[in-house]
Parts: structure tokens; sequence; C-alpha cells
């Protein structure tokens, strides 16, 4: 099923984005696996079901404070002349935050990787957490005072060295199924079970890990 991705923006609830796709709050919950349709928060990524919309063939994404066109790309898996193009931008160097744009289906949406601040975060924390510099993560998220992020920050997580595509992951020396479970959210159980590992300890530098299932 084709779908689109929105992240919740500061005063959204889960009403107001239904009534905006045209779609019921009880279909976007189940999608998400929402328990309480009235306890969403800012910076949550929603994704919403499309059948029958006059908006299939696209996912739309809205653009959060630092997005560049060229991020979005590249966080998408798309090209930048293309999101250009279609979204009427003219000049790719600008695009306004808060703004919608058309994001072509041919991207997986599994294959997003970002993160969303948290409270007590430090970007420190989080690339140790996700097996990143601190001084790489600013680079790629343009931010300027790595010392200061905000809860509902969205940070972009660059892939490294042709170590993770298509689904599948390549361990590096010092990984332990663990850790790659952690950072690409999968639980562990899933990620043994995907890859029938009989030897949950016993994983090797070059290995081919699946993270997402097919």
């Amino acid at each position: 099923m084709k779908t689109t991705v929105y992240v919740v923006r500061k005063g959204d609830t889960l009403s107001s984005i239904a009534k905006q796709y045209n779609t019921d709050v009880k279909i976007i919950a189940g999608f998400n696996g929402i328990t309480d349709p009235d306890r969403i928060t800012e910076g949550q990524i929603i994704r919403i079901p499309l059948e029958n919309d006059e908006n299939n063939g696209f996912m739309t994404y809205t653009v959060q404070d630092g997005d560049t066109l060229f991020s979005i790309s590249r966080m998408f898996g798309t090209d930048v002349n293309v999101l250009s193009r279609l979204n009427g931008i003219p000049d790719p160097d600008y695009i306004e935050a808060g703004r919608t744009i058309r994001i072509p289906v041919t991207t997986q949406p599994d294959s997003i990787r970002i993160y969303i601040v948290k409270d007590g975060d430090t970007l420190y924390e989080i690339g140790k957490r996700l097996g990143f510099g601190i001084d790489e993560l600013a680079a790629y998220n343009n931010i300027a005072d790595p010392d200061r992020i905000s809860i509902g920050q969205v940070i972009r997580l660059p892939m490294q060295n042709g170590e993770y595509s298509d689904g599948v992951y390549t361990v590096k020396s010092g990984d332990t199924l663990g850790n790659i479970a952690k950072r690409f959210d999968i639980p562990l159980a899933e990620l043994i079970n995907i890859n029938m590992i009989t030897e949950p300890d016993r994983i090797y530098p070059g290995q081919k890990i699946r993270v997402r299932s097919v």
C-alpha cells in the first residue's frame, strides 16, 4: 500500500491530520500502532496509507528547520532536480520550514533513516548509540553548535561507506546483533529470525545482515 510520511508539528492532533488527508483517525492510529489517538508528540513520524487518493504516486514530507532540497533528496533517495520540478521550486537552495513537498513513491519509506530527538538526548549520545561521530552528525545535519539540539528535532543518519544498502547491513568490527538491532530499531528476536541466525553471539566483519523484512 502506498503511504505518505508526515512529521507531527506543534499543535497537531490525529484528528486534524486525518482531516488534512481525508481519512479516518482510526485508520491512521491502527496503521501506526497508536493505542491512544489523543497522545501524539511533536516530531513523531506518522505514515498515512493512501488508497484511492488523488495523491497516489507520491509521498509527502513537511520541511523542517535546516532542511535543504539536497538534504531531503538524500534522505529519501531521490534526485534534487526531480523534487525541484515536481514541487515547482525555482531555487533549490531555499525552501521554507513547514511547507509540504511531494516525494515520488519509488522511494522506500522503510529505508528513511532519521532520528527524532527526545528529552535528555545529546548529539554525542545519539551518535554513540547509533554508531556515528558527533562531528559527522553535526556536519551532515548542518548543526552549527553540537551542544544545542532540541526535542523533536529531526536528525538525519548518513549511510556509511556502503555499509547499508537495500535493507542489508554489512557487519563492522565491534558490532553485535544487539547494537545492530538498536541502530535500525528492530527487535533483536526479529533480527535473529529474519536472518535465521543460530548463534547470535557469533557474527563477523563483512557478514551481510538483513535489517528489513522482504
